[in-house]
């Protein structure tokens, strides 16, 4: 039988103050309308309708779906990288890239963004209902990335 161990505790002694000084704390405020907050605003805002984007692709009214789970884990993982997910609707995606994708693929999307934009395009897939999902990186300025009503 195993012998039992002796265990003592050690005690601290709170710290004390020499004679006559005291502790003082400084509290700083600032506005929550601040400049200093817009680029952590605008970060947490576009990561927040990204992650909602794709959220929005496997959730909501009716029992089926088009986007697989992995293809779902595969968009996660672009927002866990910093990509932004846009989201546009078929009539947006047609007004702003042209109609000719109403009869496209969008591997061919795909590599005509990567031209257009240049290689910030990560992804381009139709999504559930009549909504395209783009991928892109911060770097893609172009309109109508740039004009994006995050919303």
């Amino acid at each position: 039988m195993p012998t039992p161990r002796n265990t003592t505790k050690s005690r601290r002694r709170p710290t004390t103050w020499s004679r006559g000084q005291t502790k003082t704390q400084t509290t700083h405020r600032y506005s929550k309308n601040s400049p200093a907050f817009k680029r952590i605003r605008d970060e947490c805002q576009w990561r927040m309708y990204s992650y909602r984007n794709v959220y929005s692709q496997f959730t909501g009214a009716g029992t089926q779906t088009t986007f697989s789970p992995t293809n779902a884990n595969k968009w996660l993982k672009f927002v866990h990288t910093g990509c932004r997910v846009y989201k546009f609707a078929s009539k947006d995606f047609y007004k702003y890239f042209g109609t000719q994708w109403q009869t496209q693929t969008p591997t061919a999307c795909f590599r005509w963004m990567k031209k257009q934009y240049g290689p910030g395009i990560k992804a381009v897939s139709k999504g559930n209902g009549t909504s395209w999902l783009v991928a892109a990186t911060q770097t893609v300025t172009g309109r109508p990335f740039r004009t994006y009503n995050w919303k």
